[in-house]
């Protein structure tokens, strides 16, 4: 992807400890009082850059900045966030994606924005973003599979980010079909969408909120959602999050789109909340409650209930009061 001018200065402070004005300045093709604004842009955008008059300029820290280039740098994809749209501010970064999508943007084109003001969750609910706390990002993708697999990449996002999430140390489990928990709160969400033409897959849009420097949560969820910082007290940079959820979701895609979504029953099963124990699950037209057996090689679900075994394509698994 082309960089900016301050992206390319960025990636150049990070190869070495200083690096002078003069020397970006004849890099760049620019002058050296270009430079010095570039830099004093970078600070007020969260970067610690110090300044030396022998030695020139030192980034010290990068801050928790969510902007492309704190992405790529994490990145090892060939395809996914090869081409990063950031955002301050959005309403959604679905509809961003979606309106992408229609445009032709290629797959792998990731939308993700500092402050979403009216994200969506599963069954329509509002999924709830604090500026600069958490992570809101939607990633376009062109599987050719037909139609009836599409949400199964519901799934398999939901291994590669409790993967990457589990790799920063952090215990999560999946709660089928969507979300993703830390000691039974929800600390994260996929949703997937799907544009066709015809009778085929246009599109998939998979959304994806994380709840990562939350401490306080409105009145309602304030009993079943809980961030990454609350949990484990440790501290995350979400730009590494973002890239390492990159990095894990293609290597898995690709197996999808090969081997199908059979490849991946045992590993879901591995990382699944409540195996073997009683859940309820509900439907639009029945509740029932049984053991959680696991999933089939669909994505399907299974319990075992007092009438045997019983399969559910469409369903959620109801933790909370007032769900």
């Amino acid at each position: 992807m082309a960089h900016t001018v301050r992206e390319q200065i960025l990636m150049a402070l990070r190869k070495r400890t200083w690096y002078s004005g003069q020397e970006l300045a004849e890099t760049l093709n620019i002058s050296r009082t270009a430079i010095w604004k570039h830099m004093q842009t970078l600070k007020d955008e969260g970067y610690h850059i110090i300044s030396n008059k022998k030695q020139g300029y030192q980034l010290v820290d990068e801050g928790d900045l969510l902007t492309s280039i704190a992405i790529e740098q994490w990145l090892t994809t060939s395809r996914l966030g090869r081409r990063i749209l950031h955002f301050d501010e959005l309403d959604t970064t679905q509809r961003i994606a979606h309106e992408k999508a229609q445009q032709q943007a290629p797959e792998g084109t990731l939308v993700v924005c500092d402050h979403q003001t009216n994200g969506r969750g599963q069954l329509g609910r509002t999924w709830h973003e604090a500026k600069n706390e958490g992570i809101a990002m939607s990633l376009l993708v062109r599987p050719d599979v037909p139609m009836h697999q599409a949400g199964q990449l519901t799934l398999v996002a939901g291994i590669a980010l409790a993967k990457t999430l589990r790799s920063l140390d952090t215990p999560v489990t999946i709660k089928w079909p969507n979300d993703i928990l830390i000691n039974g709160r929800k600390v994260a969400g996929i949703l997937t969408e799907m544009q066709t033409e015809a009778d085929r897959i246009s599109s998939v849009i998979i959304g994806i909120g994380i709840n990562v420097h939350h401490q306080q949560f409105s009145e309602g969820i304030e009993n079943r959602a809980t961030s990454l910082v609350k949990e484990t007290g440790q501290s995350f940079r979400r730009a590494e999050i973002v890239g390492r959820f990159l990095n894990q979701f293609e290597l898995l895609y690709a197996q999808w789109l090969e081997l199908g979504f059979g490849s991946f029953v045992a590993e879901w099963e591995d990382l699944a909340d409540r195996l073997h124990e009683t859940v309820t699950l509900r439907t639009r037209q029945t509740t029932a409650s049984g053991t959680l057996l696991g999933i089939d090689e669909t994505g399907t679900i299974r319990i075992k209930t007092d009438a045997g075994e019983t399969r559910f394509h469409s369903a959620e698994l109801v933790y909370w009061e007032k769900e």
